[in-house]
């Protein structure tokens, strides 16, 4: 049998060559598309669905939340679209009805999101309770002192002839005298029998102008005096909160606790 020879006739380079470009073209244009149609999605995912789902761009202003009650809060912040949290920190404060708010996070006036929560503390509907200080034998300065860091108040004080001076002889509460370590609201006022020594009860007023009232009221007790009425008055000289004036003036001789009017310099 014969064989035939099978003939294998060469390619030409130049025909893979087109081959080549036609490929490459076809891969450049399928790449530039799906380069393209991505950075399409990539922005409409950051312009379009992001915003819509975070809100932003759209901030609101938080309002002033203090002293406002608990049932007024939800019409309140839905108008502002905003939300809240009652933390499980609970405080007091006299000044306000019980369930009031008394702190607020964000702070007033600071933009947010909409839909964001806010972080609110309620006003407690009971004074928690503190243990009575023992002032027995300090200086009325100290006792002052002592009183505010228990969240009490001082109350009446009443001179009385003593070898001691211008120190607590008794604590009383309610018209009751008052032991130390007794639980008692916070916030309530204790009167204190104070020795006056044993010379004349006339004393001069001392100068507290330009100092700030808290000062003044510790020097007045230290003086045998105390806090009388307390007035605002405009003044831009003066620190806020300093004292511009008092009656009476400095150098008048009074009886042992008299009360001192103060005016407070404010702008």
């Amino acid at each position: 049998m014969d064989l035939q020879k099978e003939i294998l006739v060469p390619i030409p380079p130049s025909i893979f060559l087109k081959m080549d470009k036609k490929k490459l073209k076809k891969i450049i244009k399928h790449l530039f598309y799906i380069f393209f149609l991505s950075l399409i999605m990539l922005l409409g995912f950051f312009y379009m669905f992001l915003p819509r789902i975070t809100n932003h761009g759209k901030t609101v202003q938080v309002p002033n939340l203090i002293g406002m009650h608990l049932d007024e809060l939800d019409t309140h912040l839905a108008t502002c679209h905003l939300r809240y949290v009652i933390t499980d920190n609970t405080d007091y404060s006299e000044k306000h009805p019980p369930f009031t708010v008394l702190q607020q996070f964000p702070a007033v006036g600071v933009w947010v999101k909409e839909n964001r929560k806010l972080y609110l503390t309620l006003n407690a509907e009971h004074p928690p309770l503190v243990k009575m200080p023992n002032l027995i034998e300090v200086s009325i300065r100290q006792a002052q002192l002592l009183l505010k860091n228990r969240g009490l108040k001082l109350g009446n004080i009443k001179y009385i002839p003593d070898i001691t001076k211008y120190t607590v002889l008794e604590q009383w509460y309610d018209g009751h005298p008052i032991s130390a370590g007794k639980s008692i609201n916070k916030g309530s006022s204790i009167d204190l029998v104070v020795g006056a020594g044993l010379g004349t009860q006339i004393i001069e007023v001392p100068d507290v102008v330009g100092i700030p009232l808290e000062e003044a009221s510790l020097i007045l007790l230290e003086y045998g005096m105390r806090v009388g009425l307390t007035s605002i008055e405009k003044n831009k000289t003066l620190p806020v909160g300093s004292i511009l004036r008092q009656n009476p003036v400095a150098g008048t001789q009074v009886r042992l606790g008299t009360a001192i009017n103060l005016y407070i310099a404010n702008p």
